[in-house]
Order: C-alpha cells, then sequence, then structure tokens
C-alpha cells in the first residue's frame, strides 16, 4: 500500500509531531549558514506550544521544516508517526494538505475568492468538497465569520482575514496547526484576541497548535514554551509558571541573555 494510501491511517497512539536532531543548513554565496543544529522536539496531542526566539534564532525555519516546507540536512520529522523527511514531494502535498494546517503572519488568501472559497481551497483541491460543506457553517459561526463569509479579503479586517486563514487551516481537522508569528500584521488587541481563539480551539477541541512568536504577550497565550537560539533550544518551561506577560519577558530575556552562544541551559 503506498504512502498516498497510508496518510489517513496515522498513528493514533503516536505524538502528532516529533522532531529528532534537525539540522538544517543555507548558503549565503561561499558562507554557510547553520539555521538548526541537532533540534529536538516533542508535541503531545491537544499541545498548545509556543516557540520563542529572536529574528535568526532559527524558529521559522523550525516551523517550515515541520510543515515539511522545507527538508533538513538531517533528522527525521514525525507527524502522526509517519517520517516527512523521506516522502517523495508529491506524497508530502497530500499528506501536508490533509494532516498538518498552515497559518501565517501574511494570511496567505487568495485575492480574487470569498472568504468562503478560500476556506474550502485546500478540501476542494484534494476532491473532498462533500464533506467539508458538512462542517464548513459550524466553522464560520464558531470564527464569527458567517456574515462575511461572500466577502473577498479586501473587504475584510486584518482579523477577520485571519481567521478565515486559520478556518482554512483547521477545515480538515489536521493533526497539528502551525502559526508562524500569526499576530504580526496585526493591531495588539485584534492580535490578542487571536491568540484568544487560538487557545479556545486548543482547549475547547483538542486541537495541537505549535505558534512561533518572538513576542511574550502572544506567547504568554500558549500552555507550554519552547525558547530557541543560535539554532538550538536553550530550555523550555509550562506558561503557567509565568503566566503573567511581564514575568514571561522578564524570564525569557534571562535565558537568552544567560546562556552562552551555542550551549543549551537546563529549566
Amino acid at each position: 500500500m503506498n504512502q498516498t494510501t497510508n496518510d489517513n491511517r496515522h498513528n493514533v497512539n503516536a505524538p502528532p509531531l516529533r522532531v529528532e536532531r534537525i539540522t538544517k543548513q543555507f548558503r549565503q554565496g561561499n558562507v554557510t549558514i547553520d539555521a538548526l543544529k541537532g533540534v529536538s522536539l516533542s508535541i503531545e496531542r491537544g499541545q498548545f506550544v509556543a516557540v520563542m526566539g529572536a529574528s535568526g534564532s532559527g524558529k521559522s525555519t523550525l516551523l517550515h521544516v515541520m510543515a515539511g516546507l522545507t527538508r533538513p540536512e538531517e533528522g527525521r520529522i514525525l507527524v502522526d508517526g509517519q517520517d516527512l523527511a523521506q516522502m517523495p514531494d508529491r506524497e508530502l502535498t497530500l499528506f501536508r494538505r490533509r494532516r498538518i494546517g498552515l497559518v501565517f503572519q501574511a494570511f496567505n488568501l487568495i485575492p480574487t475568492l470569498t472568504a468562503r472559497d478560500n476556506i474550502l481551497l485546500p478540501v476542494l483541491a484534494d476532491g473532498r468538497s462533500g464533506m467539508a460543506d458538512g462542517q464548513l457553517t459550524e466553522l464560520l459561526d464558531r470564527l464569527g465569520l458567517s456574515d462575511r463569509a461572500r466577502h473577498r479579503p479586501d473587504a475584510l479586517s486584518g482579523g477577520e482575514q485571519q481567521r478565515v486563514a486559520i478556518a482554512r487551516a483547521i477545515l480538515s481537522s489536521p493533526s497539528i496547526i502551525l502559526a508562524d508569528e500569526p499576530t504580526g500584521s496585526l493591531d495588539s488587541v485584534t492580535g490578542q484576541g487571536i491568540c484568544q481563539l487560538l487557545q479556545q480551539l486548543c482547549r475547547e477541541q483538542g486541537r495541537t497548535i505549535v505558534m512561533v512568536t518572538h513576542e511574550p504577550a502572544v506567547a504568554v497565550w500558549a500552555e507550554r514554551i519552547v525558547v530557541l537560539r543560535d539554532g538550538q533550544v536553550l530550555t523550555e518551561f509550562p506558561a503557567e509558571e509565568s503566566r503573567d506577560v511581564h514575568r514571561l519577558a522578564a524570564r525569557y530575556q534571562d535565558i537568552v541573555g544567560a546562556a552562552p552562544a551555542g550551549v543549551p541551559s537546563v529549566s
């Protein structure tokens, strides 16, 4: 049986996401940049995890590797127990469409399509429109988009566009939702609303979410926080230990300021 058939028979006992000793490099002229250096991380089902780090820490690269958007030089990416790094491109595309929900800072909506059609696009491309129609009305209502479904992106606010992007990511019930700076293009009030929505999706629907951010005010909504610097995991800790934004910001600065470059710390 080929991989395309197998991708719907995922291992429910496996963590929805595990990366093992991931190494990723980029070339800039004659220089090799080590973006990720042996990163390992396991995400449990129903967790909301924030990956924090400054620009250049490797956090967005890690998310792109997790999503199968870029391949690592070394290591394994396991989604529902299946290794993305070993999949041929076509099988990886199909697997990602069904098992991984992606939310980006720039929304990535098709400007000529309505909100409804943007949400449906991945399942339509996968030939599963009948399944999606039964869930769409409930999802639009849940995200407060029922009266905006026929509007195109240029008629939506930034928060509405991001909610459309989130709806698109969760419609096919993926194993994991990956969000890359999902509040970065939004004002602070709207951004906090998106964070609250992600937290509710995790708590009320058992969604598994990994969110990349450099903002303590965003990370504080997660249940677990992982800190990256120089392509390595420095440490991780439960967010409840620093639930106040100012305490979290201070702890984050202490972590990235105290550890020598390239040396993971122990929480």
